[in-house]
């Protein structure tokens, strides 16, 4: 509401950009090597926490007041590859991004995925047919996730998923 533009630096920042000033500042420092960022219908930041030195492997929401809670880590008790990027629905419903680029930490979760975070907690697995899941975004009218399949050495396209209104695609 006030403006600002909140972006990740990857090497272990979210930043904010007042247009007002035209000043650049550093939001959280250590962000657990967030990426993709949005915000809530509440207003509330919420980063997807990525893997390698200082990742979270996790999804996070930044209360009003400053402080950090955990979305979720798991899924069936594993922890996730890499959480990459993320969108959240009218709903306050956050689908993320799965895939593991860099990390030395083992890998719990065979499968880069898409999943749905509800608003009660629960973690599903939404999108399995894909290499490496990178980007998503939903459509404006809410009726279809958009997700990025983006493997170097495969496949290297934009998939899109018509969603159901119970989040399903």
């Amino acid at each position: 509401p006030d403006g600002r533009v909140y972006f990740s630096d990857i090497g272990n920042r979210i930043m904010a950009y007042d247009p007002r000033t035209g000043r650049t500042s550093v939001y959280r420092e250590p962000s657990g090597r967030a990426n993709g960022l949005d915000f809530d219908p509440r207003g509330r930041l919420v980063a997807a926490e990525g893997a390698n030195t200082g990742g979270n492997r996790r999804v996070t929401i930044t209360e009003k007041d400053g402080s950090v809670r955990v979305l979720a880590d798991r899924w069936q008790g594993k922890r996730f590859n890499s959480p990459n990027d993320l969108t959240i629905d009218t709903q306050g419903r956050v689908y993320f991004s799965d895939p593991r680029y860099t990390g030395d930490q083992p890998r719990e979760i065979a499968t880069e995925s898409v999943y749905r975070i509800d608003t009660n907690g629960t973690v599903t697995q939404i999108i399995t047919d894909v290499q490496k899941p990178n980007g998503v975004i939903l459509s404006p009218d809410m009726k279809t996730l958009y997700v990025a399949d983006s493997n170097r050495a495969g496949n290297q396209h934009l998939l899109a998923y018509p969603l159901m209104l119970d989040g399903s695609v």
